[in-house]
């Protein structure tokens, strides 16, 4: 496997352990998140470059596109989760969110279309969660903003195919992550264990989730598009 790709999010668990991965299957990695700082402490070998960019702002997106190369493919694993029921949800948190989550995948790929910075043939992966087809307690904001994500890769997928470029969603479950720590300060230890054995193979681990991201962008899944892959160690049977 060869080209080069962009992982938007980096810098978060799950994001860094697939931007340290893809070094090891041939690709080329360039590294993007928010914080200079985090960023700045990753050390990987096979990164291209960093790039520090705010995508909630035009000014962020429009350096980060203007400093990527040509990619083969582009991995958007940067995302937020205000868990809440909403009866205490704050509309900034809620804005944030999808704003985040739903809008900014495709504000960026615009943003990179336009540049001409997607290759032909290329791959984009975007980071879903099996949240967006699952209803629980607290998670309206967060569910809501995957299932948009999840819609809007379906209609990129067939937009974009005449020129060869897939859109898939990865759905993973309950992982040791920044996120899961977050649920797990608002959560009981009755919920966390009641959740916990709803998966059949367990919790997993962020590097349970590269593989399936390393094959989405591989030649082998050159006759995959507009689909969402759940890796969730069974929960969603």
């Amino acid at each position: 496997m060869s080209g080069s790709i962009l992982v938007i999010g980096a810098t978060g668990s799950i994001g860094g352990a697939i931007a340290s991965h893809l070094p090891t299957d041939g690709f080329e990695v360039t590294l993007s998140g928010r914080s200079a700082e985090k960023l700045n402490i990753l050390s990987i070998d096979g990164a291209e470059q960093k790039i520090v960019a705010d995508l909630s702002t035009e000014e962020g997106r429009q350096a980060l596109v203007a400093s990527s190369p040509e990619l083969d493919g582009v991995v958007f694993a940067a995302g937020v989760a205000p868990l809440a029921p909403v009866r205490y949800l704050k509309e900034v948190d809620l804005e944030a969110c999808f704003q985040l989550n739903a809008c900014m995948p495709l504000l960026l790929v615009r943003d990179l279309l336009k540049a001409k910075k997607i290759n032909k043939g290329a791959s984009i992966v975007f980071l879903s969660s099996v949240s967006a087809s699952k209803g629980a307690v607290g998670y309206a904001a967060y569910s809501g903003s995957k299932a948009a994500l999840e819609a809007s890769a379906r209609c990129l997928a067939v937009e974009l195919a005449p020129k060869g470029i897939r859109v898939n969603c990865i759905a993973p479950g309950m992982v040791e992550s920044d996120m899961s720590d977050g649920f797990a300060e608002n959560a009981s230890a009755d919920a966390l264990e009641a959740h916990a054995k709803a998966y059949p193979l367990g919790v997993g681990r962020p590097q349970d989730v590269v593989g399936a991201v390393s094959f989405l962008l591989s030649d082998a899944s050159r006759w995959i598009t507009g689909v969402t892959l759940p890796v969730d160690g069974g929960f969603t049977i």
